[in-house]
């Protein structure tokens, strides 16, 4: 008898007024992740709030709430900001880029979908550090001597080494002028 739990699978919520579209999602995605569905953005925000997922696929135009306002919301609350949000419109509804660039869409995916570039766009999104998301910071003790805390530290996904992210340079990942610790 085998009582190994078997590793948790990401929740993925997808959020399209149209059936087709939710079982596309599904069957591309639901052998990987569990797939919880909602047709309307505001039940799409009702299940955020009681069990946020780790990954948000959002159709941009709806009745009601569109994907761009439950982004909106989405990265505006602090508990639910670090939740990956894919954008998806049909072939011949007009991107609003800067739009989807000011609500924090990590993403933009294209109806009808190509089953690879959506398994690998979530893959991708669900592998990379989040800011905000308790399970991947990581407590870095200050340094000696330090007289003010100069925010958050988190493992570097170029080098693993801790860095306080408050502020970026050039000099943070090994491929610019020399690498060397912030702090």
């Amino acid at each position: 008898m085998n009582n190994s739990t078997p590793p948790s699978r990401a929740r993925v919520l997808v959020v399209d007024d149209e059936p087709a579209n939710l079982a596309v999602v599904r069957q591309l995605l639901g052998d990987l992740h569990d797939i919880r569905v909602a047709n309307q953005g505001q039940r799409a925000l009702d299940l955020a709030a009681a069990a946020p997922p780790d990954l948000m696929l959002l159709d941009v135009d709806m009745p009601g709430l569109d994907g761009y306002e439950v982004a909106r919301f989405i990265k505006s609350t602090p508990h639910l900001a670090h939740i990956p949000v894919i954008l998806l419109t049909g072939a011949f509804e007009p991107v609003d880029q800067a739009r989807a660039a000011e609500v924090g869409s990590d993403g933009v995916l294209a109806k009808p979908f190509e089953p690879q570039l959506v398994i690998q766009r979530v893959k991708e999104l669900l592998a990379r550090p989040r800011a905000g998301a308790p399970r991947q910071l990581q407590n870095v003790p200050a340094p000696s001597g330090s007289r003010r805390r100069r925010g958050p530290a988190a493992r570097c996904a170029a080098c693993s080494a801790a860095h306080r992210v408050h502020r970026p340079s050039p000099r943070h990942h090994p491929r610019d002028q020399g690498h060397r610790a912030q702090g």
